[in-house]
């Protein structure tokens, strides 16, 4: 199994910008999601990476190796980063935890500032980019592009004062004061207590409802919500889960193909919608970055920061743990005569441990050429859940899951291939449409493609769970799926 990954609530807080950040006073900062990792000097004396944030000026978020600690536990927000690409992985971009501002290079700079490293752009562009190159030691060079050309991240261990172990593009070869380790520091916290807490028992009786829909939010810019906002992708949530009463009966909303930003404003509307409280959890697709052994998280689209391109779970608040899995998923490789760089795709749980409830979604690999023709990751990424699902989960707890699978049914008609993807989770539990028709390993359409339709999202329970609705209502609204409901009683 790929590393188990605690991840972060998509929380926002609003912060004072400095004055060279006067255009984005009001913006808010995101607490990431994404592996949090530290950069340490290794021509600096084992120092770590600090991100200034309070230094003011054009000083504000220079980065300096500056940092000694006896462990990784003594690191604080300054010395924290997430890695982001906007380019499939071919460079990558840091993103301080301290101020929730990317990483730039200061290429207009002159004299002992040329090229400084600043936490303090707003969106990546090409001065928030780095190629990584991984040594034969393991550590790592960090190459930007400058106006004179690529240069390689240096600690200045050699200036005085304030300005010892700052950090400029400015060497065309690496020797020590250019390496840098890469220590991996986990995901966010906010899970960090451990494993799952103890369901209640006995398991209370359970009547609710799930939806799952992939919302197409930035990755297709076919799709009318390609570059929505936060706001109107809550509406539009909100509005599928029918009245407000209706509204109040559910338990989880699975949701695919959507921006880390988004995650905050449909919480606020599930909780317009249902007058309680929910938690929008998120985690992040992320890309191999070349050079490098690492994962960044995909950016979304946009002009506007919309933080990392992924998945979400949405809870009640009453959810106290939750995690993230990275699916097995094609590795880069060369197709004909093109380097194809491949999406790293994850799954996500929650409990709500007084309920005895488990939920999780999925966003499997695509089907293209270019991905998972033959559908042989998809069939590990099935593999993964099931025992996600199943083998990891204390007993106690009821499990739905779902999602977008990218597959077709044991039982389906249509010539898409494999259709043996999902067929241990129809063995092993009960699929809302199940039985619907003579095909029992089939149900609804919830995808029109290229003039034919086809059922690739799914919404799975316990066997012994009554499924007494199933609702796909073929209707993409601003998406290309159908989002499929429905109602379980266990």
């Amino acid at each position: 199994m790929s590393r188990v990954a605690v991840l972060c609530t998509a929380l926002f807080a609003v912060i004072a910008m400095s004055a060279v950040q006067a255009q984005a006073a009001s913006r808010p900062v995101p607490v990431t999601a994404g592996d949090k990792y530290a950069l340490k000097s290794v021509g600096g004396n084992g120092l770590y990476v600090s991100a200034q944030v309070t230094s003011g000026g054009d000083r504000e978020g220079m980065l300096r190796a500056r940092k000694s600690v006896s462990s990784t536990d003594e690191l604080g927000s300054w010395e924290k980063f997430t890695l982001h690409t906007d380019d499939k992985g071919w460079t990558t971009t840091l993103r301080s935890e301290a101020n929730g501002n990317y990483v730039s290079t200061e290429r207009d700079d002159t004299g002992t500032h040329a090229n400084l490293l600043r936490a303090r752009g707003t969106t990546v562009g090409e001065w928030e980019k780095l190629h990584l190159e991984q040594q034969s030691d393991g550590t790592y060079a960090l190459k930007a592009w400058t106006n004179d050309g690529y240069k390689y991240v240096t600690a200045e261990m050699q200036d005085p004062g304030d300005d010892n172990g700052l950090l400029r593009a400015r060497a065309d070869s690496v020797g020590s004061w250019q390496k840098f380790q890469l220590v991996f520091l986990g995901e966010e916290n906010a899970s960090d207590d451990g494993g799952r807490p103890s369901p209640a028992s006995p398991a209370p009786a359970a009547d609710f409802q799930v939806m799952t829909w992939n919302v197409c939010a930035n990755n297709n810019d076919g799709c009318q919500n390609y570059g929505v906002g936060g706001a109107s992708l809550g509406s539009q949530v909100a509005a599928r889960l029918g009245s407000d009463a209706q509204a109040r009966q559910y338990r989880a909303v699975f949701l695919q193909e959507l921006c880390e930003a988004h995650a905050k404003e449909i919480e606020k509307a599930l909780e317009t919608k249902t007058g309680t409280g929910w938690d929008v959890r998120f985690a992040p697709i992320k890309y191999t970055v070349d050079g490098s052994s690492v994962n960044a998280a995909k950016t979304c689209a946009g002009s506007t920061d919309r933080g990392a391109y992924g998945i979400a779970l949405a809870v009640p608040d009453s959810n106290v743990w939750y995690t993230s899995y990275d699916l097995p998923s094609p590795q880069n490789q060369t197709i004909g005569d093109k380097w194809v760089r491949m999406e790293q795709r994850t799954a996500l749980c929650a409990v709500l441990p007084g309920d005895a409830l488990q939920f999780c979604t999925a966003h499997f690999s695509s089907g293209g050429a270019e991905e998972d023709p033959a559908g042989g990751k998809r069939r590990e990424q099935g593999a993964l859940l099931q025992d996600i699902v199943h083998s990891y989960t204390p007993a106690g707890y009821r499990t739905v899951y779902g999602g977008d699978f990218n597959s077709v049914p044991p039982d389906s008609t249509s010539p898409d291939t494999p259709h043996d993807v999902v067929t241990s989770a129809y063995a092993a539990d009960k699929e809302c449409d199940e039985g619907e028709t003579a095909r029992v390993r089939d149900g609804k359409v919830t995808k029109p493609l290229d003039g034919r339709s086809i059922k690739i999202d799914y919404l799975f329970g316990p066997s012994s769970a009554t499924i007494s609705a199933c609702d796909v209502t073929p209707d993409v609204g601003q998406s290309d799926h159908y989002p499929v409901k429905a109602h379980f009683q266990m």
